[in-house]
């Protein structure tokens, strides 16, 4: 049985589908890239804000259309998006073949005739050499734990994952060695919640423990950290982490708001002068730091004062790299229940301010790259251009670098390049010998 995965969301649900390719894989059925020529399709969906919800049904209809050209085609739907609405989806949608929540590859035994030297293999342990097939291999995504503890008060992803659970050291350290078998130079670390990681198991951070035996694998280069809760941050524990080998200066460190008042509304655990303190610790103690955050804007009773103060601080402590996005009200959350919301308009407006802002930023701070040398992790060769990242950039969210093609380097060589040219979103560079 031919099968074809489709990935909605984060980087998380991207790992998971991984793991799903090899579980499937492992019972007999083949991969294939083309739609077309699959008996069987998965759809890994994403259910955190409205935006990703109407992304996974618009995928669920448009693939539903295609059972109509060939019938035999058996469709599954799984992941969050089914977790948060699983009745109504089955009731609604009944074209889908079949329905799960967190699917497994087990499910499927009863109707899958598995050749006899299949082998069983736990989807949540298997990332190997065979299975990378939705991510380049040069870089790998490491997933070290599930689930989320915060309860912030606008996130519905601990109604939806669970509490917070740490992988074992052991099992991602197989992970990596999987990952780096396949051609990973870039482990990029990820959870919910990457700070918190072992404070399930032991009580205190397992984080450093941790990169400090991902590092020693000799094949890596780089180790990038992402989802940095401030409230488990310090200067302390930047230091600690950042001085590890291996460990970019790229501090990925969403903040939400700054505004006293809506930080305690979503119970965010941290304060304005603890976020200065960090932001300014980075700036005087890592020279070449690259601080990127993400921002909420519209939070229920976010008045003009509280969005004037967050644009005031960005322009005091501008950040390399931003993303921001319209609060989503979601059911089930604490922040559902407060008012007064702000109108879809004024979010708009106030999220094109946010934006325009930091894209003048963002354009005056790379304008000061030119001229400077990088090393360079090339992600693809086209016939006529090299597009890669420098250590300040992750895949997929961040800027890209593109240069002449030397007919030389291929995905996954480290270059060393000369930027020429800069605007808000993209690099231009050189090789430099």
């Amino acid at each position: 049985m031919k099968f074809h995965l489709i990935s909605l969301g984060c980087p998380k649900n991207t790992v998971d589908s991984e793991k799903l390719i090899g579980n499937l894989v492992s019972r007999g059925l083949v991969f294939s890239q083309n739609i077309a020529d699959s008996e069987l399709l998965l759809i890994n969906t994403c259910g955190f804000i409205k935006d990703a919800k109407e992304e996974s049904l618009g995928k669920i209809m448009e693939v539903l259309q295609l059972k109509k050209d060939n019938p035999k085609l058996k469709v599954i739907a799984f992941g969050c998006l089914i977790k948060r609405y699983f009745d109504t989806i089955k009731a609604e949608i009944p074209e889908i073949d079949h329905v799960f929540t967190f699917f497994t590859g087990s499910e499927l035994d009863d109707f899958i005739k598995k050749p006899k030297k299949a082998k069983e293999v736990d989807s949540q342990e298997i990332c190997g050499s065979s299975i990378r097939h939705l991510t380049p291999p040069h870089f790998g995504f490491l997933k070290i734990a599930e689930g989320c503890d915060n309860r912030c008060a606008y996130c519905a992803i601990p109604n939806i994952r669970g509490p917070f659970k740490s992988h074992p050291i052991n099992k991602l350290l197989l992970e990596t060695q999987n990952l780096v078998d396949s051609g990973a130079r870039e482990i990029i670390l990820i959870a919910q919640d990457t700070t918190n990681y072992g404070r399930d198991i032991a009580q205190k951070s397992l984080l450093p423990d941790l990169i400090k035996e991902i590092s020693t694998f000799s094949a890596i280069k780089w180790i990038r950290l992402q989802y940095l809760h401030p409230k488990r941050l310090s200067p302390s524990v930047i230091d600690e982490l950042f001085s590890i080998p291996k460990v970019l200066p790229y501090f990925d460190i969403p903040i939400q708001h700054v505004s006293d008042r809506l930080l305690t509304l979503m119970n965010r655990g941290v304060t304005k002068t603890h976020l200065s303190k960090l932001i300014s610790h980075i700036r005087k103690n890592f020279s070449e730091g690259i601080i990127r955050t993400t921002i909420i804007i519209g939070f229920p009773g976010e008045t003009r004062s509280d969005f004037d103060e967050l644009i005031s601080f960005i322009e005091r402590r501008p950040f390399d790299r931003l993303g921001a996005f319209p609060y989503s009200s979601e059911e089930g959350t604490t922040a559902a229940k407060i008012h007064p919301k702000v109108p879809r308009n004024i979010k708009k407006e106030r999220l094109d301010e946010l934006m325009t802002l930091q894209g003048l930023i963002a354009s005056e701070r790379n304008q000061k790259l030119v001229g400077k040398t990088f090393e360079l992790i090339v992600d693809s060769v086209e016939k006529d251009i090299i597009h890669g990242r420098t250590y300040g950039d992750s895949p997929e969210i961040d800027l890209g670098t593109s240069l002449p093609n030397d007919k030389q380097s291929k995905p996954g060589d480290f270059i060393k390049v000369k930027i020429t040219a800069a605007d808000s979103y993209d690099l231009t560079a050189e090789k430099v010998e």
